[in-house]
Protein backbone atom coordinates (compact mmCIF):
# COMPACT_ATOMS: atom_id res chain seq x y z
CA UNK A 1 0.00 0.00 0.00
CA UNK A 2 1.31 3.76 -0.56
CA UNK A 3 1.84 6.06 1.94
CA UNK A 4 -1.23 7.34 3.46
CA UNK A 5 -1.89 9.83 6.29
CA UNK A 6 -5.09 10.22 8.03
CA UNK A 7 -6.23 13.70 8.87
CA UNK A 8 -8.75 16.30 8.82
CA UNK A 9 -8.44 18.65 5.79
CA UNK A 10 -10.09 22.25 4.62
CA UNK A 11 -12.20 22.07 1.81
CA UNK A 12 -12.12 25.86 0.63
CA UNK A 13 -14.38 27.29 -1.70
CA UNK A 14 -12.73 30.86 -2.86
CA UNK A 15 -13.86 33.63 -4.87
CA UNK A 16 -10.60 34.78 -6.00
CA UNK A 17 -8.53 35.32 -2.70
CA UNK A 18 -11.67 35.56 -0.51
CA UNK A 19 -12.64 32.89 1.12
CA UNK A 20 -16.41 31.82 0.64
CA UNK A 21 -17.01 28.77 2.08
CA UNK A 22 -15.22 25.71 4.04
CA UNK A 23 -15.77 21.85 4.77
CA UNK A 24 -14.03 20.05 7.34
CA UNK A 25 -13.61 16.63 5.39
CA UNK A 26 -12.17 13.41 7.21
CA UNK A 27 -9.67 12.32 4.40
CA UNK A 28 -6.49 10.16 3.81
CA UNK A 29 -3.62 12.11 1.78
CA UNK A 30 -1.56 10.22 -0.25
CA UNK A 31 2.22 11.07 1.53
CA UNK A 32 4.76 9.76 -1.53
CA UNK A 33 6.46 12.75 -3.22
CA UNK A 34 4.98 13.74 -6.43
CA UNK A 35 8.46 13.12 -7.89
CA UNK A 36 8.49 9.05 -7.64
CA UNK A 37 4.62 8.82 -8.88
CA UNK A 38 3.94 7.36 -12.36
CA UNK A 39 2.91 10.24 -14.79
CA UNK A 40 -0.31 8.56 -15.84
CA UNK A 41 -2.71 8.50 -12.46
CA UNK A 42 -4.54 5.29 -11.62
CA UNK A 43 -7.78 4.90 -9.30
CA UNK A 44 -6.13 3.87 -5.95
CA UNK A 45 -6.22 0.24 -5.47
CA UNK A 46 -6.54 0.95 -1.64
CA UNK A 47 -9.33 2.86 -2.15
CA UNK A 48 -12.53 0.65 -0.44
CA UNK A 49 -9.91 -0.11 2.09
CA UNK A 50 -9.68 3.74 2.85
CA UNK A 51 -13.35 4.24 2.94
CA UNK A 52 -14.14 1.65 5.36
CA UNK A 53 -12.96 3.58 8.32
CA UNK A 54 -15.63 6.92 7.98
CA UNK A 55 -13.30 8.51 5.59
CA UNK A 56 -14.82 10.83 3.12
CA UNK A 57 -12.20 11.58 0.58
CA UNK A 58 -8.49 10.08 -0.57
CA UNK A 59 -5.82 12.86 -2.04
CA UNK A 60 -3.20 12.90 -4.29
CA UNK A 61 -1.67 16.56 -4.88
CA UNK A 62 0.64 17.45 -7.27
CA UNK A 63 -0.01 14.15 -9.16
CA UNK A 64 2.07 14.20 -12.33
CA UNK A 65 0.10 14.30 -15.60
CA UNK A 66 0.49 15.00 -19.53
CA UNK A 67 -2.46 16.86 -20.01
CA UNK A 68 -5.58 18.07 -18.30
CA UNK A 69 -7.77 15.66 -16.05
CA UNK A 70 -11.61 16.43 -16.64
CA UNK A 71 -12.81 18.17 -13.55
CA UNK A 72 -15.27 15.46 -12.48
CA UNK A 73 -15.70 11.92 -13.20
CA UNK A 74 -18.28 9.78 -11.28
CA UNK A 75 -16.23 6.59 -11.40
CA UNK A 76 -17.32 3.08 -10.36
CA UNK A 77 -15.25 3.50 -6.98
CA UNK A 78 -15.91 6.93 -6.51
CA UNK A 79 -16.36 10.33 -7.81
CA UNK A 80 -13.50 12.24 -9.27
CA UNK A 81 -12.55 15.69 -8.78
CA UNK A 82 -9.50 17.71 -10.21
CA UNK A 83 -9.87 21.09 -9.29
CA UNK A 84 -6.99 21.77 -10.48
CA UNK A 85 -4.21 21.66 -12.78
CA UNK A 86 -0.46 23.68 -12.78
CA UNK A 87 2.70 23.48 -12.83
CA UNK A 88 4.88 22.39 -10.01
CA UNK A 89 8.53 23.48 -10.26
CA UNK A 90 11.84 22.75 -7.88
CA UNK A 91 15.31 22.93 -8.06
CA UNK A 92 17.89 20.12 -8.21
CA UNK A 93 20.81 20.44 -5.88
CA UNK A 94 23.11 18.11 -7.38
CA UNK A 95 25.65 20.91 -8.65
CA UNK A 96 27.67 23.93 -7.30
CA UNK A 97 25.46 27.18 -6.76
CA UNK A 98 28.47 28.64 -9.46
CA UNK A 99 27.11 26.53 -11.80
CA UNK A 100 23.28 26.55 -10.73
CA UNK A 101 23.72 30.30 -11.94
CA UNK A 102 24.14 29.68 -14.98
CA UNK A 103 21.03 28.74 -15.92
CA UNK A 104 19.93 32.16 -16.37
CA UNK A 105 20.18 34.06 -18.92
CA UNK A 106 23.21 36.77 -18.80
CA UNK A 107 19.94 39.59 -18.74
CA UNK A 108 17.93 38.10 -15.87
CA UNK A 109 21.80 36.84 -13.74
CA UNK A 110 22.46 40.58 -14.19
CA UNK A 111 19.26 41.52 -13.18
CA UNK A 112 19.05 39.61 -9.88
CA UNK A 113 22.89 40.45 -9.11
CA UNK A 114 21.55 44.63 -9.36
CA UNK A 115 19.07 44.00 -7.42
CA UNK A 116 21.14 42.43 -4.76
CA UNK A 117 23.27 45.02 -5.31
CA UNK A 118 20.86 47.72 -4.99
CA UNK A 119 19.34 46.37 -1.11
CA UNK A 120 23.10 46.48 0.10
CA UNK A 121 23.44 49.77 -1.02
CA UNK A 122 20.12 50.91 0.32
CA UNK A 123 21.27 49.03 3.47
CA UNK A 124 23.92 50.70 4.25
CA UNK A 125 26.54 48.92 2.21
CA UNK A 126 25.60 45.09 2.84
CA UNK A 127 23.01 42.70 2.83
CA UNK A 128 21.97 41.29 6.38
CA UNK A 129 20.53 37.55 6.58
CA UNK A 130 20.89 34.44 8.51
CA UNK A 131 20.45 30.65 7.83
CA UNK A 132 18.38 28.94 11.06
CA UNK A 133 18.91 25.56 11.60
CA UNK A 134 19.96 24.28 14.97
CA UNK A 135 17.48 23.75 18.16
CA UNK A 136 18.79 26.60 19.98
CA UNK A 137 18.21 29.25 17.31
CA UNK A 138 14.50 28.32 15.89
CA UNK A 139 12.91 29.82 18.57
CA UNK A 140 15.03 33.45 17.64
CA UNK A 141 13.66 32.29 13.83
CA UNK A 142 10.27 31.72 14.83
CA UNK A 143 9.79 35.02 16.75
CA UNK A 144 11.42 37.12 14.12
CA UNK A 145 9.15 35.27 11.52
CA UNK A 146 6.16 35.92 13.11
CA UNK A 147 6.97 39.75 13.05
CA UNK A 148 6.71 38.95 9.33
CA UNK A 149 4.27 36.71 8.81
CA UNK A 150 1.59 39.21 10.56
CA UNK A 151 2.16 41.89 8.28
CA UNK A 152 1.31 39.51 4.74
CA UNK A 153 -1.41 39.41 3.07
CA UNK A 154 -1.10 35.51 2.91
CA UNK A 155 -1.82 35.72 7.20
CA UNK A 156 -4.94 38.57 7.00
CA UNK A 157 -6.55 37.46 3.38
CA UNK A 158 -5.35 34.04 3.40
CA UNK A 159 -5.01 32.24 6.17
CA UNK A 160 -2.18 30.01 5.74
CA UNK A 161 0.56 32.20 7.38
CA UNK A 162 3.35 31.06 9.50
CA UNK A 163 1.58 29.21 12.30
CA UNK A 164 2.06 30.84 15.69
CA UNK A 165 1.02 27.31 17.51
CA UNK A 166 2.75 25.13 20.23
CA UNK A 167 2.56 22.19 18.29
CA UNK A 168 3.89 23.27 15.33
CA UNK A 169 7.13 25.04 17.38
CA UNK A 170 7.52 21.23 18.90
CA UNK A 171 7.80 20.06 15.77
CA UNK A 172 9.73 22.42 14.35
CA UNK A 173 12.10 21.68 17.12
CA UNK A 174 11.87 17.79 16.33
CA UNK A 175 13.38 18.31 12.54
CA UNK A 176 15.88 21.18 14.04
CA UNK A 177 17.14 18.12 16.48
CA UNK A 178 17.64 15.97 13.60
CA UNK A 179 19.05 18.68 10.81
CA UNK A 180 15.82 18.69 8.69
CA UNK A 181 14.73 22.03 9.06
CA UNK A 182 16.03 25.58 7.30
CA UNK A 183 14.69 28.86 8.39
CA UNK A 184 16.05 32.27 6.48
CA UNK A 185 15.33 36.17 7.86
CA UNK A 186 16.31 38.79 5.73
CA UNK A 187 16.84 41.91 7.76
CA UNK A 188 16.78 45.77 7.15
CA UNK A 189 18.48 47.78 9.97
CA UNK A 190 17.48 44.82 12.11
CA UNK A 191 14.29 44.69 11.40
CA UNK A 192 13.35 41.43 9.70
CA UNK A 193 11.44 41.69 6.09
CA UNK A 194 11.26 38.65 4.62
CA UNK A 195 11.49 34.84 5.65
CA UNK A 196 11.05 31.23 4.62
CA UNK A 197 10.70 27.98 6.56
CA UNK A 198 11.39 24.73 4.88
CA UNK A 199 11.14 21.66 6.80
CA UNK A 200 13.04 18.42 5.08
CA UNK A 201 11.66 15.20 4.38
CA UNK A 202 13.55 12.26 2.70
CA UNK A 203 16.43 14.88 1.57
CA UNK A 204 14.07 17.23 0.36
CA UNK A 205 13.11 20.27 1.51
CA UNK A 206 9.66 22.30 1.16
CA UNK A 207 8.98 25.80 0.50
CA UNK A 208 5.96 25.72 3.28
CA UNK A 209 5.70 29.28 4.78
CA UNK A 210 6.64 32.22 2.91
CA UNK A 211 6.49 36.20 3.71
CA UNK A 212 7.78 39.38 3.18
CA UNK A 213 6.85 43.16 4.48
CA UNK A 214 4.73 44.77 2.03
CA UNK A 215 6.60 48.05 3.09
CA UNK A 216 9.89 46.60 1.41
CA UNK A 217 7.95 45.38 -1.72
CA UNK A 218 9.83 47.54 -3.90
CA UNK A 219 13.65 45.84 -3.10
CA UNK A 220 11.81 42.21 -3.74
CA UNK A 221 12.67 40.70 -0.42
CA UNK A 222 11.72 37.49 -1.52
CA UNK A 223 13.25 37.25 -4.65
CA UNK A 224 16.66 38.36 -2.32
CA UNK A 225 15.81 35.94 0.46
CA UNK A 226 15.54 33.14 -1.90
CA UNK A 227 19.03 33.53 -3.64
CA UNK A 228 20.82 33.41 -0.60
CA UNK A 229 18.68 30.48 0.54
CA UNK A 230 19.36 28.31 -2.23
CA UNK A 231 23.00 29.42 -1.78
CA UNK A 232 23.39 27.81 1.51
CA UNK A 233 20.96 24.82 0.45
CA UNK A 234 23.45 23.57 -2.67
CA UNK A 235 25.94 23.18 0.28
CA UNK A 236 24.01 20.74 2.14
CA UNK A 237 25.06 17.22 1.45
CA UNK A 238 21.93 15.56 2.46
CA UNK A 239 18.93 17.78 0.82
CA UNK A 240 18.74 16.66 -3.01
CA UNK A 241 15.69 18.72 -4.00
CA UNK A 242 14.72 22.19 -3.04
CA UNK A 243 10.74 22.07 -3.49
CA UNK A 244 8.15 25.36 -4.38
CA UNK A 245 5.36 22.83 -3.60
CA UNK A 246 2.10 23.24 -5.20
CA UNK A 247 1.24 26.15 -7.42
CA UNK A 248 2.26 28.02 -9.68
CA UNK A 249 4.05 31.56 -9.99
CA UNK A 250 7.05 33.53 -11.76
CA UNK A 251 8.82 33.77 -8.77
CA UNK A 252 8.59 29.71 -8.71
CA UNK A 253 9.06 29.29 -12.46
CA UNK A 254 12.67 31.63 -12.67
CA UNK A 255 14.27 29.74 -9.95
CA UNK A 256 13.06 25.98 -10.57
CA UNK A 257 15.86 23.92 -12.77
CA UNK A 258 12.63 21.67 -13.30
CA UNK A 259 8.89 21.47 -13.83
CA UNK A 260 6.43 19.00 -14.30
CA UNK A 261 2.72 19.07 -15.33
CA UNK A 262 0.63 18.31 -12.18
CA UNK A 263 -3.04 17.86 -10.61
CA UNK A 264 -4.56 17.79 -7.23
CA UNK A 265 -6.75 14.37 -7.33
CA UNK A 266 -9.74 14.35 -5.02
CA UNK A 267 -11.67 10.52 -4.79
CA UNK A 268 -14.76 11.63 -2.53
CA UNK A 269 -17.28 8.60 -1.39
CA UNK A 270 -19.90 8.31 -3.67
CA UNK A 271 -22.49 9.73 -2.28
CA UNK A 272 -24.82 12.53 -2.44
CA UNK A 273 -23.71 14.61 -0.20
CA UNK A 274 -20.21 14.49 -1.44
CA UNK A 275 -21.25 15.11 -4.90
CA UNK A 276 -23.00 18.35 -3.85
CA UNK A 277 -19.88 19.61 -1.94
CA UNK A 278 -18.11 18.84 -5.44
CA UNK A 279 -20.91 20.45 -7.63
CA UNK A 280 -20.64 23.69 -5.05
CA UNK A 281 -16.90 23.91 -5.52
CA UNK A 282 -16.43 23.73 -9.15
CA UNK A 283 -19.62 26.21 -9.03
CA UNK A 284 -17.82 28.92 -7.09
CA UNK A 285 -14.47 28.34 -9.32
CA UNK A 286 -16.00 28.59 -12.18
CA UNK A 287 -17.56 32.14 -11.11
CA UNK A 288 -14.00 32.89 -9.81
CA UNK A 289 -12.63 32.35 -13.17
CA UNK A 290 -15.41 34.20 -15.03
CA UNK A 291 -14.73 36.99 -12.59
CA UNK A 292 -11.14 36.87 -13.09
CA UNK A 293 -11.06 36.83 -16.62
CA UNK A 294 -13.52 39.68 -16.78
CA UNK A 295 -11.83 41.96 -14.58
CA UNK A 296 -8.22 41.12 -16.70
CA UNK A 297 -10.57 42.79 -19.95
CA UNK A 298 -10.86 45.28 -18.04
CA UNK A 299 -7.40 46.10 -16.72
CA UNK A 300 -8.76 46.10 -13.49
CA UNK A 301 -7.54 42.98 -11.97
CA UNK A 302 -3.76 43.85 -11.25
CA UNK A 303 -5.04 46.70 -9.22
CA UNK A 304 -8.28 45.17 -7.71
CA UNK A 305 -5.71 42.43 -5.92
CA UNK A 306 -3.56 45.09 -5.09
CA UNK A 307 -6.44 46.70 -3.02
CA UNK A 308 -7.90 43.62 -1.34
CA UNK A 309 -4.08 42.92 -0.48
CA UNK A 310 -3.51 46.04 1.14
CA UNK A 311 -6.69 46.56 2.70
CA UNK A 312 -6.37 43.13 4.10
Amino acid sequence: MEKWSRQSINFTARLGEIKLVTWPLSACVLQTHFTQLPIHPTVPAELPELFRDSVDVAVTRSHPIESSLSKLSILPQAIRYVPANYQRYWVVLDDSFENYLKKFSAKSRNTLLRKIKKFAEFSGGETDWKEYCRPEDMHEFHQLAMEVSRKTYQERLLDCGLPSDQQFQKNMLELAATDNVRGYILFYQKKPIAYIYCPIHDEIALYEYVGHDPEYQRWSPGTLLQYYALQCLFTADHIKIFDFTEGEGAHKAFFATNNQYCADIYYFRRNLRNLTSVLLHMGVNALSNAVAWLLGRLRLKAYLKKMLRSVA
